[in-house]
């Protein structure tokens, strides 16, 4: 007897619909899931069948990444400014020096003059992308583990 080609479908449809409900609802391990999470915030949603709620996760936490690259980037190279180069090599003024080489040291009243006008206030932009980077990675990594901890422990409460 040949299973007809109709019945064949049908079978097939049914097992592939009996395996999605089990990956969907099988019992899942509170500390599996953490500890994805803590591996890659968004992967304990994943082993939990939850894929929205990983993707949110992880878009947090990779803005979060985003921003502190570019709040310490700024920090460092200095701000752009509309009109101005952001990185600018400054000459040096020549060092005096006798001939035996020994650095000839210039008077002081001369040297805090030239020190304070090189000295420019820095914007808060960069710090306050540092913290709201640092941040945004601290916490959506944190919500990511408690979350799928929470939603493994409530996936097998449901049994």
């Amino acid at each position: 007897m040949a299973i007809l080609e109709e019945e064949k479908r049908r079978i097939e449809e049914e097992e592939e619909l009996r395996t999605k409900v089990r990956l969907r609802f099988e019992q899942k391990s509170s500390g599996i899931a953490g500890v994805l999470s803590s591996v890659c915030p968004g992967l304990g949603q994943i082993y939990n069948g939850q894929v929205g709620k990983a993707s949110l996760y992880m878009s947090v936490v990779l803005i979060g990444v985003l921003l502190l690259s570019a709040g310490i980037y700024f920090q460092i190279k200095g701000m752009p400014v509309k009109g101005k180069q952001v990185a600018v090599i400054e000459q040096s003024e020549p060092v005096k020096m006798t001939e035996e080489g020994v650095v000839v040291e210039d008077k002081e009243g001369e040297k805090s003059v030239s020190s304070e006008q090189k000295k420019e206030k820095k914007p808060a932009t960069p710090v306050v992308l540092i913290i709201i980077g640092v941040a945004g990675c601290v916490l959506g990594w944190n919500c990511s583990v408690k979350d799928a901890v929470r939603t493994a422990k409530k996936i097998n409460a449901s049994y």
